[in-house]
């Protein structure tokens, strides 16, 4: 059995618009604060020719509330802000009972000349 950990978190709504020169630009802004317990942290790194690829991949596990209900309705409008970097949605999962919710997320950083 993986162990896990309550850690703090902050949950921010992502908004893209694009600029005046027709570039896209995504905004997060601070919806609320939270705690949520996190397991099965994987930090992995590509190595190219030419660059290097870091990703993470980390489930957070939360009590199943209104607010997380509008997450797992309209997941691509929200991110995760945990250990100082932003990790996008890329799965939910609900509990049968629906008292908790799984998200799993995701970061990449962009890709680093080696």
């Amino acid at each position: 059995m993986a162990i896990a950990r309550y850690e703090n978190l902050s949950v921010k709504n992502v908004a893209t618009t694009t600029d005046a020169y027709g570039q896209q630009v995504t905004t997060l802004t601070q919806w609320f604060d939270t705690r949520a317990r996190v397991m099965d942290v994987r930090n992995s790194l590509q190595i190219n020719k030419d660059d290097r690829v870091y990703s993470d991949l980390v489930k957070f596990v939360m009590n199943y509330t209104p607010w997380m209900k509008e997450i797992v309705d309209k997941q691509n409008l929200y991110s995760i802000f945990w250990r100082g970097n932003d990790y996008r949605i890329t799965d939910v999962m609900e509990s049968n009972d629906r008292m908790n919710v799984t998200l799993l997320c995701y970061r990449n950083d962009p890709n680093t000349s080696v």
